[in-house]
């Protein structure tokens, strides 16, 4: 019998253990339409960049070694496979980008796309909210970093390079293994 279990939540006064074995966990996709910001602050030393975006919360591509897990607690969400099976999107991503570059107070710093969910993750590829935040700091003149795995980026070239040509443009893959079966133990459904 094989045992599996969330962490415990520490924002809930209950948690649930399954006798036997749990049942097969399915995707769940929840749209956010309250968001009322979307430009995360980065306070931590840490860290190397001040700004990050993130349209989604959660990654289905379940790398183990995550550290992003325990923000799904606040949501209520456990950390462990709620983490790559509810997935949060934040369907008025670019509008709220929009009204956030368009403050006074915004001095056009790097923003980094993502830093708690890759930015493109398979729901990406329907929702099209990382290309259309993009084509927004383009359109801005505004910095950006790309972190992620996936090559659904090269959907997005034509709006990397107008950003490499309009203002300042990173990406950065991370790419942890060269052989398949230990990049499928440890990121089960990562891009190979």
């Amino acid at each position: 019998m094989q045992y599996v279990e969330n962490p415990p939540n520490p924002w809930l006064s209950h948690s649930v253990e399954w006798l036997g074995e749990p049942p097969e966990t399915k995707l769940e996709v929840f749209e956010e339409t309250d968001t009322r910001t979307i430009i995360s602050h980065n306070n931590s030393p840490d860290v190397s960049f001040d700004y990050s975006l993130n349209c989604y919360r959660g990654c289905i591509h379940g790398c183990t070694y995550c550290f992003s897990r325990p923000t799904h607690e606040y949501l209520g969400y456990g950390a462990g496979t709620d983490f790559d099976r509810k997935i949060v999107v934040k369907v008025k991503a670019p509008e709220l980008l929009r009204r956030e570059l368009m403050k006074p107070s915004w001095k056009g710093d790097e923003i980094v796309f993502s830093f708690t969910s890759d930015p493109y993750i398979p729901l990406e590829a329907n929702y099209k909210l990382t290309r259309s935040c993009l084509k927004v700091c383009a359109e801005f003149r505004n910095p950006v970093g790309v972190i992620t795995k996936s090559a659904l980026i090269r959907r997005d070239i034509d709006v990397l390079q107008d950003l490499t040509r309009e203002a300042r443009l990173g990406v950065f893959f991370t790419i942890p293994f060269t052989d398949r079966e230990s990049a499928r133990a440890v990121e089960p459904y990562a891009a190979t």
